[in-house]
């Protein structure tokens, strides 16, 4: 469940491994795993995935949907390519960030 502010670490940190779906702008779909969520502070984390070769190469943001989560939107950065993985060939990372007591 997420806040109205947008999704928690606990949205993700329970759903490592998870499939998502990426909602493309043409109303396609990208197929994504969720490989990585990681809390940098009490206010902050950064959850990464891996992509499948439909997903867009440009950082913006991005309906995410999986089983129980979503649709919230996510704003995607492509970090690198995964060459050795054709059925995930790019990865992808989020970081969130909030304000105390929010």
């Amino acid at each position: 469940m997420s806040t109205p502010s947008g999704p928690s670490y606990a949205d993700f940190a329970e759903r490592v491994g998870a499939d998502f779906v990426l909602q493309l702008p043409d109303g396609g779909q990208a197929a994504l795993v969720l490989t990585d969520c990681t809390a940098s502070s009490p206010h902050s984390f950064s959850v990464s995935f891996k992509a499948g070769p439909q997903a867009p190469r440009e950082q913006r943001l991005y309906q995410l949907t999986a089983d129980g989560f979503g649709p919230e939107p996510v704003f995607l950065v492509p970090v690198g390519l995964r060459p050795n993985d054709p059925e995930f060939p790019s990865e992808y990372q989020a970081i969130f960030n909030s304000l105390p007591g929010q």
